[in-house]
């Protein structure tokens, strides 16, 4: 078996035998079950992202037309709801990303 010239950053490869796959190198060595595993990992992130994004901005939508209902001098509505759809959140989002870690 014989080495192949040098490429263009000067590392020499091994030619490939009878009946194994050439070496692309390069991006395709990223392929396989690891990088669908980041991808799913970064697709779960992001719909938990933008569930936090849509239920504070539909609690605040919410907590603004009850204020107006009851037309309290204090937003109190406006400020509370948000802050238990935040809470509650983020005890989900801990529940949900240590599970994941955990295997459970």
């Amino acid at each position: 078996m014989e080495n192949s010239p040098p490429d263009s950053s000067g590392n020499s490869r091994k030619a490939p035998s009878a009946g194994e796959p050439p070496d692309r190198g390069g991006a395709g060595d990223l392929k396989g079950t690891r990088s669908s595993g980041n991808r799913r990992e970064l697709w779960t992130y992001a719909s938990l992202g933008s569930q936090v994004c849509v239920s504070v901005g539909l609690s605040l939508f919410i907590g603004i037309k009850a204020d107006k209902w009851v037309s309290l001098s204090f937003p109190i509505f406006s400020w509370a709801l948000p802050l238990l759809v935040i809470v509650v959140l983020i005890v989900k989002l801990v529940k949900e990303t240590s599970r994941n870690k955990d295997g459970k």
